[in-house]
């Protein structure tokens, strides 16, 4: 009789557990705002853009999710070469996996998020001293908004997010009477805040 009462209670907080997860899928858009970009030949401005993409979250636990997110830019790097400007268009796109915390109760949720993955720089056209073709990036992101809840299904999300693509620019071997170590130098080629609202679709 006590196993099948400690059946029915585990089997009870297991389909509770179940029961609170979930799966949503949010399409957003919004405004990136950008930084600098250093280059060989010096720091070019790039232009402020229109940036969107997709989140898949899954919910691991009671308001915490683990996120797969892609965002992307269309933008142009304003360069100039002995006073010339030579525009190039460019495309900047984040693929991210990541994590979500939310709180609050009712229909407003409060959330901060971070990630860690890869960023692609697309360099759509050429110039003098550049030269057309892409390349990948170590990226991190962190942000914070709210979800506004309509219903079951159907949400709202509201999001500020700032991107940090690391520029890996060392890795050397050192050694001494403290012993051998490794150290590595990162520095941040490009870095993007954007501004987002999106729709999301609860399963």
């Amino acid at each position: 009789m006590r196993k099948i009462i400690t059946m029915i209670v585990f089997g009870t907080i297991l389909i509770s557990y179940t029961a609170a997860q979930g799966i949503e899928l949010t399409a957003f858009t919004g405004y990136s705002f950008n930084s600098q970009a250093n280059t060989y030949y010096g720091k070019y401005k790039v232009d402020d853009s229109q940036n969107y993409g997709g989140i898949l979250g899954y919910e691991l636990a009671p308001d915490m999710f683990v996120e797969f997110m892609y965002n992307r830019t269309d933008t142009r790097i304003d360069y100039y070469y002995q006073s010339v400007l030579e525009p190039l268009d460019m495309s900047v796109e984040y693929f991210q996996i990541g994590g979500l915390k939310q709180i609050g109760a009712d229909n407003l949720k409060p959330f901060g998020a971070a990630s860690l993955g890869m960023v692609r720089f697309n360099m759509k056209n050429s110039a003098t001293n550049v030269n057309q073709g892409d390349v990948w990036k170590l990226a991190a992101t962190f942000g914070g908004g709210v979800k506004i809840l309509l219903g079951e299904r159907l949400g709202i999300r509201l999001q500020a997010r700032l991107g940090l693509p690391m520029d890996f620019s060392g890795l050397w071997l050192s050694g001494g009477s403290g012993g051998a170590g490794v150290s590595a130098s990162f520095r941040i080629p490009l870095v993007q805040l954007d501004f987002s609202a999106g729709l999301t679709l609860r399963l």
